[in-house]
């Protein structure tokens, strides 16, 4: 059984890890939104609050190929573009929750079981 201090320490460093390979474009993701909670001292939560960042599920999914509106341009102007670019943080979320699993199973002597 590992001790008090030690899971609190793994779960900060995990939290850290996420709020460092989170998308930061304005930093309301990384600086506001993502969380963590201690509800007892062997539960740890860490979570993207998404009242604060209702985009958040959009940061990690893939952008369609079609045609938007987009404006600013000139003032009153809007124009329809082709949108063929990638998101740039398409599947962040899944790949750092993958990696926090096994730093977390390395650092607390666990065994990933996938069922």
């Amino acid at each position: 059984m590992i001790s008090d201090e030690d899971f609190a320490a793994a779960c900060e460093l995990a939290y850290g890890e996420l709020l460092e390979r989170a998308p930061f474009d304005t930093g309301n993701l990384a600086l506001n939104a993502i969380k963590i909670e201690f509800p007892s001292p062997q539960e740890c939560r860490i979570y993207v609050d998404e009242d604060i960042a209702p985009y958040m599920p959009y940061t990690n999914e893939p952008w369609e190929h079609k045609w938007i509106k987009m404006g600013n341009f000139k003032p009153g102007q809007v124009v329809e573009r082709f949108r063929t670019w990638d998101n740039p943080n398409e599947g962040w979320w899944n790949d750092t929750c993958e990696y926090l699993i096994n730093l977390m199973a390395d650092l607390l002597g666990g065994e990933i079981k996938k069922t």
